[in-house]
């Protein structure tokens, strides 16, 4: 019987459900070849490198040829560093590209398994501070197998700053601009940090040549690189006390910068090479003596009286007792220990009698003239009134805080409630808070202690408090060349001084506060000084 021949939608059904021997077998044989390249062998060679190794080197017409592949890519791993020769390219047009740019390199990752197998799950060793969650990958990659997205990032970076504002970042094209464009991990010792700071001059270079053109009413002038084409810098000055307001100016060819400080202190005369007096007798002063670095050797310790000035200026109030010294405050706090001490004395018919030596007070006079006696305000004619009131004299004056502080008399009682309300009165200017000078760079100190300070800043010939003390950029230009390299100078891009993100608010002033015991004249608010 002759066999009907199916029709063509017959025949299409039963060719879809004929076994399919030949696509099962080959999607069978990707499988075990896609687990045997990417799971097998490269647990294998991270787990025996050593043994996996002596094994290929045992069978024969094998050793040959796997031998100097292994070296190579070993060599490649472990030698990762850049030609120092070479020049480096003028864009980073690639991840690879990162290593050829680092001018002096330390980078060294870890020895690679047998034939770097390991690299299609491993692709390396994470940064230092991402090594607590080196063994749980979706702390960072919440999606499987898609790159870290900024969202992961947010998550542990939740208050890091944008490089500009939104606005502004639409304008140079940074609004698509994802964390992972800069910062590559997996890359070990040559980690996130190291590779911001080196790399990131380049793409900074790439908007900031021409940002007048981009963003017409920026205060940023063009930067293209340090040694060719950066502007002077722009120095955060503070206006007059208490309000000090705080501004930006650009240094000027011959044009000293200037604030008010409310002090008088000559930088000149407290560095003469020939010493300056003290109790001790005749001193040379260092920079040291008075400027002392924080931790972070990046700014300095607040300057005070009590650390820095009082060993030599002192606050003494009564010649035949030297030893005693007013506090250094307020005028309230001054009048009312004088106020105190004389009635005590009257009290007690006389000063204690006391084995304590004297101490030897410096005594401030006008060029030429001999110095003058120290005079007792013990014995003067009148009250305990009189008598503080003519220590005060002296004291504001004369000896002590006329010497550094700006002092004026005032009319009127002083502060109500306080035992030297019925003295004479005066005014000491404000002091200038201590603040930042250059908010938007990091300049370490402590990797410039090789130098002088008069080096850089011209201390030795101030004669102001006033004076703004800031190096112009040819100074910093004598050691730092740009991201070309240059004879006896150092590799410098924008990363050395400069952060991409908009730094955490660093504080714009840090006031010395201290403990008062005396009432307040506001709510909260110790007297002013």
């Amino acid at each position: 019987m002759q066999h009907k021949q199916d029709d063509p939608i017959t025949a299409q059904i039963k060719s879809l459900q004929r076994p399919l021997g030949g696509r099962r077998l080959l999607s069978w044989s990707l499988f075990v070849i896609a687990a045997v390249v990417c799971l097998l062998l490269p647990v294998a060679s991270s787990r025996h490198a050593e043994e996996l190794k002596g094994w290929l080197h045992k069978v024969p017409g094998l050793a040959e040829h796997v031998q100097p592949l292994m070296a190579s890519m070993e060599q490649a791993f472990l030698a990762r560093r850049p030609d120092p020769a070479v020049k480096a390219p003028a864009e980073r047009k690639s991840h690879d590209d990162i290593h050829a740019l680092l001018v002096a390199g330390a980078y060294t990752p870890p020895p690679p398994s047998l034939l770097g197998l390991d690299r299609v799950w491993n692709p390396g060793p994470l940064a230092q501070a991402h090594q607590p969650w080196a063994n749980d990958c979706k702390v960072c990659h919440s999606v499987p197998f898609k790159q870290v997205m900024d969202k992961d990032c947010r998550t542990c970076h939740a208050t890091i700053g944008d490089h500009v504002n939104a606005k502004a970042g639409e304008i140079h094209g940074l609004s698509d601009r994802s964390c992972t464009s800069c910062h590559q991990d997996h890359e070990g010792e040559f980690g996130l940090a190291t590779q911001n700071r080196h790399f990131v001059g380049r793409d900074c270079a790439e908007c900031h040549r021409d940002i007048k053109g981009a963003m017409p009413t920026t205060q940023t002038e063009n930067v293209a690189d340090f040694a060719k084409q950066h502007p002077q810098f722009r120095v955060q000055l503070a206006g007059t006390p208490p309000e000090s307001a705080l501004t930006r100016v650009r240094l000027e060819p011959g044009k000293p910068l200037e604030e008010p400080t409310g002090l008088k202190f000559p930088h000149d005369v407290h560095l003469s090479a020939k010493g300056i007096d003290s109790p001790k007798g005749t001193v040379r002063m260092e920079c040291a003596n008075c400027h002392v670095l924080q931790p972070d050797g990046l700014r300095f310790v607040p300057t005070n009286m009590k650390d820095h000035c009082q060993s030599c200026h002192a606050l003494k109030l009564e010649p035949q007792m030297s030893n005693r010294e007013v506090p250094h405050g307020s005028v309230p706090e001054v009048l009312t220990a004088l106020r105190e001490f004389y009635a005590y004395v009257a009290q007690q018919g006389g000063l204690p009698a006391s084995a304590e030596p004297l101490t030897h007070t410096i005594q401030i006079t006008r060029p030429g003239e001999p110095g003058a006696v120290p005079r007792s305000f013990i014995d003067l004619p009148g009250g305990v009134r009189e008598r503080a009131a003519a220590a005060a004299a002296e004291l504001f004056e004369k000896t002590s805080c006329v010497v550094c502080h700006e002092v004026s008399r005032e009319a009127g009682a002083g502060l109500a409630g306080t035992p030297g309300s019925d003295l004479p009165q005066w005014k000491i200017a404000p002091v200038q808070s201590v603040h930042v000078w250059l908010p938007k760079s990091v300049f370490s100190h402590a990797t410039h202690a090789n130098e002088a300070c008069t080096d850089c800043h011209q201390a030795e010939h101030s004669q102001k408090a006033t004076e703004v003390l800031m190096p112009r950029i040819e100074v910093c230009r004598d050691c730092h060349a740009g991201t070309a390299p240059s004879v006896n100078k150092i590799v410098s891009d924008c990363g050395l001084c400069h952060g991409f993100h908009q730094p955490a608010r660093l504080p714009v002033t840090a006031q010395l506060t201290r403990p008062s015991l005396l009432p307040t004249d506001k709510a909260g608010e110790a007297p002013p000084r």
